[in-house]
């Protein structure tokens, strides 16, 4: 998974609503590199978004990103200092997003493969608490690598 992440990770975003992160997640996108239009991705993240809840449980969201922009399948992670409201499984809300990000050229296969590897990385609590609470970048990564067997 680290290499799905490289720098695409920010575990301080300042962000007050769910648009406004899902957009600055964009520009990072772009910023390093992964997509060539950040208003391009991120009409597609919202168009997705509008679809149905991304927010799971526990105070973490998984966005869907799938655009022609898109250079190379990729996950960003946003940890925000504040809460935000987002639609959640649990009503609950948001503190740690993961974006997909799927080129559309290769959508099956890039989207459910990094999905999965994702979801099972998540699934434990103890994990969830490791995540939600570290803030060194490295430490972070080490933690997603280690429960997803990355």
């Amino acid at each position: 998974m680290n290499d799905l992440i490289k720098d695409n990770i920010n575990l301080h975003a300042d962000v007050k609503t769910r648009k406004e992160a899902l957009y600055q997640m964009s520009v990072m996108l772009e910023k390093n590199d992964v997509i060539s239009d950040k208003d391009a991705f991120y009409a597609a993240v919202l168009d997705r978004e509008a679809i149905g809840p991304t927010g799971m449980e526990n105070g973490i969201a998984i966005p869907h990103g799938e655009s022609d922009v898109v250079k190379d399948a990729a996950i960003a992670v946003f940890k925000t200092n504040q809460d935000l409201k987002w639609d959640s499984l649990d009503g609950k809300p948001i503190k740690l997003i993961f974006m997909l990000v799927v080129p559309t050229q290769h959508r099956d296969v890039n989207h459910l493969k990094i999905l999965s590897h994702l979801s099972a990385a998540l699934t434990h609590k103890d994990v969830q608490q490791q995540i939600l609470t570290e803030n060194n970048v490295t430490d972070f990564k080490k933690i997603l690598e280690k429960s997803g067997g990355m």
